[in-house]
């Protein structure tokens, strides 16, 4: 029986939280999910790896129960804190899969620790024009926590309107994790669009798949994406939105199985 167990890892700015399955005695496939949400948004997609992979879903700091990072941190802070948290956790090589947010931290760690990061699999990077970054900055405001509750209301019909096929289970996931978050999120979409994220990608070594739902929100970024890497691969799920991880879960497990295994030349 696979069971995912819980636990934390030290680094020197605080706790990191994540979630451990580790059945088998494969390679280690560190899992990083998106803004806002948590590492618990992988636990379906753990359960079919599990003969395949021993995986690790942490939670970024600020943003499930990890500890809350200073003001104005960057997406090279994420990735650090992360690094150090799997070194704590015996990780001395891995493969690495992010999801949008967790994409940009996936090419930074992949960027700034190239013996460690040795494949990457990208959902969703999001590689943004100056015109989508002033339009999704103009979008974005501060969470206020009101009396009557419709702050709540307004971050699940928000979810709802992503993807309204998603399960009401994992649209209220997802809107208490924001409330958790609400600081952090703000943030975290401000240190994406202050990442260099097509140097970035231009500068990696590794073999890297960019995967895509259709209808995913940063489905234009993936051909952009992998036009700049130097050894990429890019594959689209038909029907899928931005919360493929849950509604898709086995069409990505497949993936990760097929581009993982594969040996280089």
């Amino acid at each position: 029986m696979s069971i995912i167990c819980n636990g934390y890892a030290d680094t020197p700015h605080g706790q990191i939280h994540y979630r451990q399955l580790r059945r088998v005695d494969q390679p280690v496939l560190v899992l990083l999910h998106q803004t806002a949400s948590s590492g618990q948004m992988f636990e379906r997609l753990m359960m079919l790896l599990a003969e395949d992979f021993q995986t690790i879903a942490p939670d970024t700091p600020g943003f499930g129960n990890s500890f809350p990072p200073p003001e104005g941190f960057t997406i090279e802070f994420l990735s650090s804190a992360l690094y150090t948290a799997l070194k704590a956790l015996d990780v001395h090589f891995c493969y690495v899969f992010g999801h949008h947010t967790g994409a940009a931290v996936a090419v930074q760690m992949a960027y700034t620790h190239p013996e460690f990061v040795q494949k990457v699999v990208l959902s969703g990077p999001p590689l943004l024009s100056e015109a989508q970054k002033d339009r999704l900055k103009a979008s974005l405001k501060p969470i206020e926590l009101a009396e009557d509750g419709t702050h709540l209301i307004a971050d699940w019909h928000r979810i709802r309107q992503r993807d309204p096929s998603l399960p009401l289970e994992i649209v209220q996931r997802e809107v208490l994790l924001t409330q958790i978050a609400h600081r952090a999120a703000q943030r975290a979409y401000q240190a994406v669009f202050e990442q260099p994220l097509g140097r970035q990608l231009s500068g990696l070594q590794q073999p890297v798949m960019i995967i895509s739902g259709e209808y995913d929100t940063l489905r234009d970024s993936a051909e952009p994406a992998c036009s700049l890497l130097k050894n990429g691969q890019i594959c689209t799920i038909p029907d899928a939105g931005p919360y493929l991880c849950d509604q898709n879960a086995p069409e990505v497990a497949q993936i990760l199985r097929t581009f993982l295994a594969e040996t280089q030349d």
